[in-house]
């Protein structure tokens, strides 16, 4: 597993539990995560939580952060470049789903394991709850079966790990 991949799984199973307080979508991991993608508080957060644990992986490994800044799922995958999406997940992916819910809304999360064909995945996800539900109040673990479509149509997976598409490294500190 590269550095990239085992510093986001870490930084993901480190939240798990983490769950909303004092009302919907709100708590102060869950506004932390949401300001910092310049989304209301209060809004869905998968996507804000995707972003945050690539932001934590990135500065670990000391590489910039290409995961798109949104809280929006679909909007994730949309603003994601073609070479970084694909059909077979591998840890540390992000998993896309179309919930098909009246207003575009989808759900994301990472990929922890996947089966050798591809089929079965263990994610961490945030927003969701024990069913698996895009709107949930925690960050939990689910194993699944994305290609069944119970939880969604399955867009596709992004990767954004440095390692497969060359992501520049920061520059030194000049504070040390």
């Amino acid at each position: 597993m590269s550095a990239y991949v085992n510093a986001l799984l870490t930084a993901a199973r480190a939240t798990l539990g983490v769950h909303e307080e004092g009302g919907k979508n709100r708590g102060p991991r869950v506004d932390e995560w949401n300001k910092d993608v310049g989304a209301a508080l209060g809004s869905a957060w998968c996507a804000s939580w995707v972003y945050g644990m690539h932001k934590i992986a990135s500065r670990a490994v000391g590489v910039v952060n290409i995961c798109p800044r949104t809280a929006g799922a679909l909007k994730m995958w949309h603003m994601s470049a073609e070479r970084y999406r694909r059909h077979l997940p591998a840890p540390g992916d992000v998993f896309v789903l179309d919930t098909g819910d009246p207003g575009g809304f989808g759900h994301v999360g990472i990929v922890e394991l996947v089966t050798p064909d591809g089929d079965t995945v263990v994610s961490i996800e945030g927003n969701t709850n024990a069913a698996g539900s895009r709107e949930g109040l925690l960050v939990a673990k689910h194993t699944w079966k994305p290609r069944d479509g119970k939880r969604g149509k399955l867009m596709g997976y992004l990767s954004l790990g440095p390692e497969e598409i060359g992501v520049p490294s920061l520059p030194p500190s000049p504070f040390g």
